[in-house]
């Protein structure tokens, strides 16, 4: 059995080149070396979406050149927006370059000159335009000052002379023969983290105020953020306008670099982790994990990060609760890399993993799971067939996971890795698929977002022994992904549909649990105390019958029996039931009567017994109608 270990990862960028787990190396002293020899001014951006490592590269650029003639200044800007109104943002940012460059600089900064004058004069300019800002409910355009616009609160001789004096103070820290500074870095983080629109104005003012000699920007940026905040000037990107935005984007970006998620070193990093979250990996099955991370998260960095967090997670619990119930090795670990795979799913893919949620079973998905979960079937192979022979698309369950993706831009893109992933994981399981993806969803339902019905078909309360299914379909739903007799399934719900429809009535409700279906009545004048009225295991694979008690919770309970039984021409009486020296008599075979134990809460007033023999001694219709007259007697003294 494995470790315990709740290790988890802590989502902060590294601060040093010795944490680089992805081996990024070489292009950290790529773009530091570039940084060295470029001409100036000129901005750098580092190009990626939400996670993908930006801020972490940039502080090993920064630490890379913390040895060379590089004076650096840092600027969080998600930090400046904090407690800001939308309209004081930009110029506090402005502003916080400089003094974070004087912080930086320490003792190495200019002593003499007008350098401490100008920066206090510099830092009245941008204060003055927070307080005029927020007067007038203005946002700051630095280019409209610039090109005379009538309209902005600035003048273009105000900006010509705020950059000036930025200048005067940029060059009076280089000229300094006191220090070894020959250029300054800006590192601007968290563009993406702000509201697009002060992204694009903050840009702007960049260019319009900071385009010095001398000067290089390093700046964190999502291009689709840059989108979104362009979207009054331009409208919504389309074919059509698509270059005014890249236009944009290029003036002000004169070197793009994408950040290179693609070639990072996943595998020792992923290997690491998952060792010390406790789990025993060779080789083999480290690449297995491995290709889960590619097929679903992929290698943004945090993405990877929240994913083995959530596993971390979850896998503590079921290591708990398996070493309770004392499972196996071999089973214990493919149900952790079960887990692994669906939270993979769940993170990248939640649409489809509401459909496993639903019926987890999914080489099973036919046309009918996919026209009750509102899939248009009508020419879907026939789309299919323009990718010609494909052995991810041959059978049914792939083309109705393909149709699933194509109402979403993102799964449409990512099908083939879905079904890549889904063909994996069946072929990795095949001989006890069932047990091991049942028992992984149990715990991978506890991190799901989804809220919709269908998929709360999985748990209420977690923990081995302790599932309940939401509902008589959601439970049904578990019974066939469980591969159980069809005929069994169709007599289950025949008894407990009735059943759970009368009981929602009076505001009751039946326990639906991982292996059982029962259902609990309070005893009167037992201070609360409930005894099980009904209590029925699941269907097996092969029989068609089921083993079900009524227990008997009125002192009428034996004699409804007797008189059921006595409508089918089984001779029962309660003489019979009396002389029985064990208790109990055999009405049918499979089928006993139990009479009053006065000591026995369970059968207080008696207990009806069927086990799955009676299914065998009778034809399908009379174990039917039999079960049927029960459950409606069943009611009839429950509900009145």
């Amino acid at each position: 059995m494995n470790k315990i270990n709740a290790i988890s990862i802590k989502d902060k960028p590294i601060e040093k080149n010795e944490q680089d787990q992805l081996d990024v190396s070489r292009y950290i002293k790529s773009l530091s070396k570039f940084i060295l020899n470029s001409d100036t001014p000129i901005t750098i951006g580092l190009q990626g979406e939400w996670g993908t490592g930006k801020t972490s590269m940039m502080c090993m650029i920064r630490e890379e050149l913390s040895n060379e003639n590089v004076a650096t200044s840092w600027v969080n800007t998600w930090e400046y927006s904090l407690f800001r109104g939308v309209k004081e943002t930009t110029p506090a940012i402005l502003n916080g370059l400089l003094y974070d460059l004087k912080e930086t600089c320490g003792s190495d900064w200019p002593k003499e000159g007008d350098v401490e004058n100008k920066i206090k004069k510099v830092g009245r300019f941008f204060g003055n335009i927070i307080n005029q800002a927020v007067a007038n409910q203005v946002g700051v355009d630095f280019k409209s000052a610039i090109e005379n616009n009538t309209e902005s609160i600035l003048t273009k001789s105000e900006i010509a002379e705020v950059k000036k004096d930025i200048s005067d103070v940029i060059n009076q820290l280089i000229n300094d023969p006191k220090n070894r500074y020959e250029r300054v870095v800006f590192f601007v983080d968290d563009l993406d983290r702000i509201n697009p629109t002060d992204a694009v104005e903050v840009l702007e003012s960049l260019k319009n105020i900071f385009d010095l000699q001398n000067c290089i920007f390093v700046l964190a940026i999502d291009y689709d953020v840059v989108v979104k905040g362009l979207e009054g000037k331009f409208g919504k990107k389309t074919d059509e306008n698509e270059r005014e935005f890249r236009s944009f984007f290029d003036k002000i970006i004169q070197v793009p670099f994408s950040m290179p998620i693609g070639t990072y070193d996943i595998n020792n990093f992923l290997k690491e982790k998952l060792q010390n979250f406790g789990l025993k990996l060779n080789d083999e099955k480290i690449k297995t994990y491995l290709d889960v991370v590619q097929l679903s998260v992929g290698y943004n960095p945090r993405s990877l990060k929240r994913f083995l967090n959530t596993f971390s997670l979850l896998n503590t619990i079921r290591t708990i609760d398996d070493e309770k119930q004392e499972t196996n090795s071999d089973t214990f670990e493919q149900v952790e890399l079960m887990l692994f795979a669906l939270l993979g799913i769940q993170i990248s893919y939640p649409k489809i993993f509401k459909y496993i949620a639903i019926n987890p079973i999914y080489f099973d998905w036919d046309k009918s799971f996919a026209a009750k979960n509102n899939l248009v079937w009508e020419g879907i192979e026939e789309k299919i067939s323009r990718y010609g022979e494909n052995d991810l698309l041959d059978e049914e369950w792939e083309k109705v996971i393909w149709g699933f993706c194509q109402s979403d831009t993102y799964l449409k893109s990512k099908v083939f890795n879905v079904l890549e992933l889904l063909n994996s994981l069946k072929e990795t399981f095949k001989g006890n698929f069932n047990e091991i993806i049942n028992d992984a969803l149990e715990f991978a339902a506890i991190t799901s977002i989804d809220d919709s019905q269908e998929s709360k078909q999985n748990i209420i309360q977690i923990g081995k022994s302790k599932i309940r299914y939401n509902g008589l379909d959601a439970k049904k739903e578990q019974l066939i992904a469980s591969n159980c007799n069809k005929q069994a399934i169709t007599l289950w719900e025949s008894i407990f549909e009735p059943i759970n429809n009368n009981l929602e009535a009076i505001g009751q409700k039946i326990n639906f649990a991982k292996t059982v279906t029962s259902f609990y009545r309070w005893v009167e004048g037992k201070g609360g105390k409930s005894i099980q009225t009904i209590y029925c295991n699941d269907p097996s694979k092969t029989g068609t019958g089921l083993n079900i008690n009524y227990y008997g919770y009125n002192a009428q309970f034996v004699d409804d029996m007797i008189q059921i039984a006595s409508e089918f021409g089984w001779k029962v009486t309660r003489e019979e039931l009396s002389l029985s020296n064990n208790s109990k008599i055999e009405i049918v075979p499979g089928v006993w009567l139990i009479k009053e134990i006065s000591d026995w809460d369970l059968a207080k007033f008696g207990c009806l017994a069927c086990t799955a023999e009676f299914s065998k001694n009778q034809s399908q219709e009379t174990v039917a109608l039999f079960f049927n007259r029960v459950t409606q007697q069943f009611i009839k003294r429950l509900t009145n």
